[in-house]
């Protein structure tokens, strides 16, 4: 597909129309600064920080005819589509685009498309507080279709995007009902008000490491094996979007391979991520894990899923929260340590019903997921189709065409 492009300074600009707040103030003019924009959704999120802008000097007008551009550290995407009039901290640029040539929605996806702000952060200046050269931004091409066309992509992108943010949400609130389920069904682990037998994990479960990044194999045959990584862990799932290979023996292969109904469990990170665990249900035929992950096997006295909940509950986090090794903002629990974590041991009966509705609730949260990722993936082929990487010069008129 191409579509002719044009710099976008021919047809929009830099509105820098400029009040004292207090002023904007008087006049019932909410204030909005950087931490008022969500990145995700470009809403303007007020009551966060510095709500009222009392104490600030100068700050743009807007209305809601405009994008508001933060051009601190840009990579935040600080971009927001304000819907009424209001005064922003100077850091927030208003653009305005021609409404006769370039639709708001659109340049609003434009901007947020990560080469536009690849570019912008090639050319920022600053060291430790990079800001955006806004004439970098107005001397870029971007493409021109009809209005009407692009007020089409805009619907599709914003259908899109509010299919994600429906999925997230309703998904968050299917993985919240599982603690409230266990603490309804056995209690508040911090006091255990129902007496249930107490074992340490060691006693229950078979707790191995994994294989270590670069160490020395002295010649041994290897094949490169798919493993996970810290970062595919997240606190409550996988995150299996990036698989790495690492070259494993075959004692590798049988050692650290993971099996349906796993737990893993990171062993350090920031004080609000210590012991996150997700489950493997065994999505790729033969993986294994890093070192820095532990892998959790149960026995038959207890199930997989009432186990990972039992492990991210609060009595849990503040075992290791308690036992661990701190640096700098930075904790790690050790294989020993979280062996001796004590953990209920209901009737299985009781487990077994508590794991037949949590599984119902993350089947409901995978196929949210996939949803939400088949929009995405919907839009970011629009996207790429319609805004594309690179331009060149038609050569009819001199103006740029997309490709």
């Amino acid at each position: 597909m191409s579509v002719a492009a044009i710099e976008l300074g021919r047809v929009c600009r830099l509105d820098r129309r400029v009040t004292a707040a207090s002023e904007a103030l008087s006049k019932g003019l909410e204030f909005v600064g950087m931490e008022h924009v969500d990145p995700e959704s470009g809403r303007i999120v007020l009551g966060q920080g510095s709500r009222t802008g009392e104490g600030k000097g100068q700050a743009f007008l807007f209305d809601d005819r405009h994008v508001l551009f933060g051009k601190l550290r840009p990579y935040l995407r600080k971009i927001a589509l304000p819907g009424q009039s209001g005064c922003a901290s100077t850091e927030l640029v208003p653009l305005l685009p021609d409404a006769a040539r370039l639709d708001r929605g659109y340049l609003f996806h434009w901007v947020r498309r990560q080469h536009v702000i690849d570019a912008l952060m090639a050319k920022n200046t600053g060291a430790r507080m990079p800001r955006a050269d806004m004439s970098v931004l107005l001397d870029m091409a971007i493409p021109l279709p009809p209005l009407d066309e692009q007020r089409r992509i805009v619907g599709l992108l914003d259908r899109a995007a509010e299919i994600r943010r429906r999925a997230d949400a309703a998904r968050a609130k299917a993985r919240a009902i599982i603690p409230a389920l266990f603490l309804d069904m056995f209690g508040d682990p911090a006091t255990n008000p129902k007496g249930w037998p107490i074992q340490s994990l060691n006693e229950i479960a078979d707790i191995g490491s994994g294989l270590t990044k670069g160490r020395k194999l002295n010649g041994t045959p290897t094949e490169p094996t798919p493993y996970l990584r810290v970062a595919n862990v997240q606190a409550d799932r996988l995150d299996l979007t990036e698989i790495k290979m690492i070259d494993a023996t075959d004692d590798d292969r049988v050692r650290c391979r993971l099996l349906p109904g796993d737990l893993l469990m990171t062993e350090g990170g920031d004080l609000d991520k210590l012991g996150r665990c997700a489950m493997w249900r065994g999505e790729i035929d033969l993986c294994l894990h890093q070192n820095h992950i532990f892998r959790v096997r149960m026995g038959r006295s207890v199930i997989p899923d009432y186990a990972r909940a039992f492990m991210q509950s609060e009595a849990a986090r503040g075992y290791f929260l308690r036992v661990a090794k701190r640096t700098t903002g930075i904790a790690s629990i050790n294989k020993t340590q979280l062996g001796q974590l004590p953990v209920w041991v209901p009737a299985l009966c009781l487990q077994t019903a508590f794991a037949e509705q949590a599984s119902r609730l993350e089947s409901l949260a995978r196929h949210l997921d996939a949803a939400a990722a088949k929009a995405e993936a919907m839009a970011a082929g629009l996207s790429a189709e319609v805004f594309g990487a690179g331009q060149r010069k038609d050569a009819a008129d001199g103006s740029l065409v997309s490709c």
